[in-house]
């Protein structure tokens, strides 16, 4: 099978393809790509995989020069337009990949493809060296089943805590864009330096703010009295949506208010005709609280392939 590459430089279009693939994350968005160009200095270029007239893939490459050298860095990425498709094609649309940046091209190919974990041999098959790292893992929500079937897939445990923190008389807002971030990064650093962890950098996520549409980027914040409780950071990716941060006080863990809010942001991302909510990660090593914590949302979890370096 042999795949076509065009390249696209229109935002209406990237994100009207990025739409139907459905589960789309974060890392293939317009507003990603924009965000690494304007604090890290990637170059992003986005193109369909196509099979004649029939489009299979879209994908989003950073790329940048080393000197002579071109590095390209592909993150969970292609995107699949179909659900169906057949190994063949998948494989067909990572070798046409593999050929933009081949060595004699002075090219090099860090790739971390959008291919479960069972799928690792068609990465393989591309003669991809695969990098010493953990298999990035998370969960999906799906928002299209009614509000009474998604609470009734919630662990009992978690259900009895959102009980809880409804019965706590919380106060509830939605933030959106840059204004939520205003709010929320002076409390994230300050997090970070307490807990000792470094997550997504606070210019990077400012950038994110910028080039999103402000609905694209809500916080929802609780308060319990007059004191902040908690507050957790979604971003929305066509058809799909991903939690950022959870921010948490004394006062968020004495009412439980994550609960709430992570109950809230899937009503409210399902309201805005959202279909798709990735938990942002599940990590039993590094933060097996958090993990179980998301794990009670009963979504379904999955494990990517990994990440391969070609040259």
């Amino acid at each position: 099978m042999m795949i076509g590459i065009e390249w696209i430089s229109d935002r209406n279009s990237w994100e009207a393809l990025i739409s139907g693939t459905g589960r789309s994350n974060l890392l293939q968005s317009w507003a990603w790509g924009a965000a690494k160009a304007e604090i890290e200095g990637w170059r992003p270029r986005r193109a369909v995989l196509a099979a004649g007239t029939l489009a299979i893939a879209a994908v989003q490459v950073l790329e940048r020069r080393l000197g002579p050298a071109r590095l390209a860095r592909i993150n969970r990425g292609p995107l699949w337009l179909a659900e169906d498709l057949t190994a063949e094609a998948k494989s067909a649309c990572l070798a046409a990949l593999r050929r933009q940046w081949r060595w004699y091209r002075g090219g090099a190919l860090l790739i971390a493809p959008e291919l479960a974990e069972a799928e690792q041999s068609l990465a393989l098959a591309q003669t991809w060296r695969p990098r010493a790292a953990p298999l990035w893992g998370s969960a999906w929500i799906d928002l299209r089943a009614d509000e009474a079937t998604l609470r009734k897939r919630l662990n009992g445990k978690w259900r009895n805590m959102l009980v809880n923190a409804e019965k706590a008389g919380l106060e509830v807002a939605v933030l959106e864009g840059t204004t939520g971030l205003d709010w929320l990064l002076p409390r994230y650093q300050a997090m970070m330096a307490e807990k000792g962890f470094s997550g997504i950098a606070p210019p990077l996520l400012a950038a994110l703010a910028r080039h999103s549409d402000s609905a694209d980027l809500p916080l929802l914040t609780a308060k319990s009295g007059e004191e902040d409780a908690s507050a957790v950071l979604i971003c929305r990716h066509g058809a799909a949506a991903t939690y950022l941060i959870g921010w948490n006080s004394d006062a968020g863990r004495r009412t439980k208010a994550n609960y709430l809010l992570l109950w809230r942001a899937m009503l409210e991302l399902k309201d805005r005709g959202c279909h798709w909510f990735d938990l942002g990660g599940i990590d039993d090593s590094l933060t097996p609280g958090v993990a179980a914590f998301k794990r009670g949302l009963g979504g379904e979890e999955y494990r990517l392939a990994g990440e391969f370096l070609s040259v």
